[in-house]
């Protein structure tokens, strides 16, 4: 469901250790004590191997906890008396923090990766496209996006691959910030750069954005796929564990 340019392969050798990733993996989507996470749910679907029972059981879990906060307001809409969504009665305190860019951008893909996909309700992409003006002005304003260029990322390339549309603005400061070298400060920013390079493919494949800035992503993303290149070890990790599957997506 990714616009990936071809199906990812883990390094020779690392048989044990994806077996031990996946173990680990089933176990946190078996564990009922455990908040559903939506980044999970994505690697479950991306596994070579599936357990179709857990998967169903764990979107269903999933889907409980992204729907009821999320249809409850639409960003525009004016708020109730004490702040609160019209809907919402005064006596909900609304104690839990509401997913992010990020994390709501990975519950996107991950309905993106069901087959057939589940149709998200409306109300999440408007969510996440609200969630990234606030990064864009955030990003305008500080310099630095309200969470992280990796979320701001996420939240991009979520909205394409659902082929919904964001202005080239939003586009065009990640852009800025890869070639800036501003995707981080400092340390491993591989991730960052994959998960951007995934999102300026898709925008410029689904032609979600006009010729001339979609040229701009084409060679952006192929320069990142190099960067990737030449962080990857001998033993075929790139950057760490965790950036690995988002670098092995783009195609080094």
């Amino acid at each position: 469901a990714l616009p990936l340019p071809g199906r990812a392969e883990p390094p020779a050798g690392s048989g044990g250790a994806v077996r031990a990733l996946s173990a680990r993996l089933l176990g946190l989507a078996g564990d009922p004590a455990r908040d559903p996470d939506p980044a999970v749910y994505l690697a479950l679907r991306l596994a070579r191997e599936h357990h179709p029972g857990l998967e169903r059981r764990y979107l269903e879990r999933l889907q409980d906890s992204f729907q009821h906060p999320y249809s409850r307001w639409v960003p525009g809409v004016p708020l109730g008396p004490l702040g609160l969504p019209p809907s919402v009665p005064h006596t909900d305190t609304l104690t839990e923090e509401p997913p992010h860019t990020g994390r709501l951008a990975l519950y996107l893909l991950g309905l993106q990766a069901t087959c057939p996909p589940v149709s998200p309700h409306r109300s999440l992409v408007t969510w996440l496209k609200y969630y990234l003006e606030e990064e864009w002005t955030g990003s305008q304003q500080r310099g630095h996006p309200v969470t992280s260029y990796y979320q701001y990322g996420l939240g991009v390339l979520a909205l394409c691959v659902h082929r919904k549309r964001v202005r080239d603005q939003v586009v065009q400061r990640l852009l800025t910030a890869q070639q800036h070298g501003k995707l981080g400060h400092g340390g491993n920013t591989v991730d960052t750069e994959a998960v951007l390079a995934l999102a300026f493919t898709c925008l410029e494949r689904r032609r979600l954005v006009g010729s001339e800035l979609a040229a701009k992503l084409r060679l952006a993303a192929h320069e990142a796929s190099r960067n990737m290149a030449k962080a990857q070890g001998p033993d075929g990790v790139i950057g760490n564990i965790y950036s690995t599957p988002w670098a092995l997506q783009v195609g080094v």
